[in-house]
């Protein structure tokens, strides 16, 4: 497993960042984060339907993504399941 950090922007505009796990070039679960708002995505389930899923689940870093370790990862994915 592998896990990044990528910019992103909210559906209203508001910057923030996108976290993801990722299996062999496949995101398997996600958070969204603008400010303290968390929403969580797996392919099974998610805490906020506008924050589904990817419907392009394949990932390739580019030179802007950042590699981030799994503690950072899974300390974010539980607080996020804490909200």
């Amino acid at each position: 497993m592998k896990y990044y950090k990528c910019y992103t922007e909210s559906h209203e505009g508001m910057e923030g960042h996108f976290f993801c796990e990722v299996d062999n070039g496949i995101i398997t679960r996600q958070i969204n984060a603008f400010g303290d708002n968390l929403y969580w995505a797996t392919p099974e389930a998610e805490n906020n339907e506008e924050y589904f899923y990817t419907d392009q689940p394949e990932f390739e870093p580019t030179d802007s993504d950042l590699e981030i370790t799994e503690e950072e990862f899974k300390k974010l994915w539980d607080k996020a399941n804490a909200l």
